[in-house]
C-alpha cells in the first residue's frame, strides 16, 4: 500500500520516544509537512524515509521527537514536491495569510487569569493603657460630743436659824474633784470601691484598596464577515 495514501492532514505526528510532534498540514513526494504550534506554527518537513509506521490514529517517526527538530527539517525542500501538491498547500495557506492552518478538530485553549483581593487580620500593638495609684493627703474635721464637769456655787438666803457656837468661824479647805472629757485619734482604712478593668474588642469593617490584574483576550477577526476587535 502507498504510505501516502495513508496519511490525512490533521493526522498527529509521534517521534519514536511518544512525544507528539506536530500535526501533518499536507504532504508531497517524499516529505510530509508537520505543523508544530499554535500562536506561531512552524512547518517541519520530515522525509517519507523517517516514518516508521501510519495509522488511523497517528503517524510514528522512527527518530525522538528531539531529533526530529533538530534535523534541519524546517528548510522547505520545493524540488521534491510535486505540482498537484504545491497547488494543495498554497490553497490551504491562502486562507489564513500566516501560512498555517488547524485541523478542523482540533481545538485551542487558551487560559485567562485574574488576580482578586484576599485580605487578612493579625493582631499589632496599639499601645498600653497604664493605671496607677497615688496617696493623696487630706484634711479631716469632725464633730466630738465630749463632757467635762464644772463647779457652780449658789448663794441661797439664810433661813434664820440660830447657829451653834461650836460649829461657827472655823477656816477650811474643800475641794472638788472635776473632770472632762479629751478626743483621743485614732485612723482606720475602709475600702472605697474597687476598679474592675477589663479589656473589650470593638470590630469594625475596615475598607482596603489595592490594584489587581486580569488578562484581557484581544480577538481580531480578519474574515469577511467576521467582527473586527472583539474583546474578552
Amino acid at each position: 500500500m502507498d504510505r501516502q495514501q495513508t496519511i490525512t492532514p490533521g493526522t498527529t505526528v509521534y517521534g519514536s520516544d511518544g512525544e507528539k510532534v506536530g500535526s501533518v498540514a499536507t504532504y508531497g513526494n517524499s516529505y510530509v509537512v508537520v505543523e508544530k504550534g499554535f500562536f506561531f506554527p512552524k512547518d517541519y518537513y520530515i522525509p517519507m524515509s523517517a516514518i516508521s509506521e501510519t495509522t488511523a490514529d497517528g503517524v510514528y517517526l522512527t527518530v525522538t521527537k528531539d531529533e526530529a527538530l533538530s534535523q534541519g527539517w524546517d528548510k522547505e525542500q520545493v524540488d521534491t514536491w510535486n505540482t498537484g501538491q504545491q497547488a494543495d498547500i498554497n490553497d490551504q495557506y491562502a486562507s489564513t495569510g500566516t501560512g498555517s492552518t488547524y485541523a478542523a478538530d482540533e481545538t485551542l485553549t487558551v487560559p485567562v487569569h485574574e488576580e482578586h483581593l484576599q485580605a487578612a487580620t493579625r493582631p499589632v500593638d496599639a499601645g498600653d493603657v497604664r493605671i496607677s495609684k497615688h496617696v493623696v493627703t487630706e484634711q479631716e474635721t469632725v464633730q466630738v460630743p465630749v463632757t467635762e464637769e464644772r463647779v457652780r456655787v449658789d448663794w441661797k438666803a439664810p433661813s434664820g436659824n440660830y447657829t451653834d457656837e461650836g460649829e461657827v468661824f472655823e477656816e477650811g479647805t474643800f475641794e472638788i474633784p472635776v473632770s472632762r472629757e479629751e478626743v483621743d485619734v485614732s485612723k482606720r482604712t475602709v475600702q472605697t470601691g474597687e476598679l474592675e478593668v477589663t479589656k473589650e474588642r470593638d470590630q469594625r469593617t475596615q475598607k482596603v484598596t489595592d490594584s489587581v490584574r486580569r488578562e484581557v483576550v484581544d480577538v481580531d477577526d480578519t474574515t469577511v464577515d467576521g467582527p473586527r476587535g472583539n474583546r474578552r
